[in-house]
């Protein structure tokens, strides 16, 4: 999913117009952990996609022969791909 800025402009505005109401001792405080709140729930909805890529080397399968071929050649470039979101 694509992050919408939209989303963190009106996070920060809430945090921004509730510290301009706020006379006490703590209002900084307050505001800047609203603020991080903000980016931090902005940041933690992207998609992150990947692709992965390595060299298999062997092992416990691999002269195991495979069906309808020969044996499991090494060292063989394996690629994955995986899907996440950051927290």
């Amino acid at each position: 999913m694509a992050l919408i800025s939209q989303n963190l402009a009106i996070q920060l505005q809430a945090a921004f117009a509730a510290a301009a109401v706020d006379l006490s001792p703590t209002a900084e405080k307050t505001l800047a952990n609203a603020i991080a709140a903000a980016i931090h729930s902005y940041i933690i909805t992207a998609q992150v996609d990947t692709v992965d890529t390595g060299i298999a080397v062997g092992g416990v399968n691999s002269s195991t022969v495979v069906s309808g071929g020969g044996p499991i050649i090494t060292p063989a470039n394996v690629t994955g791909t995986g899907v996440g979101k950051l927290s």
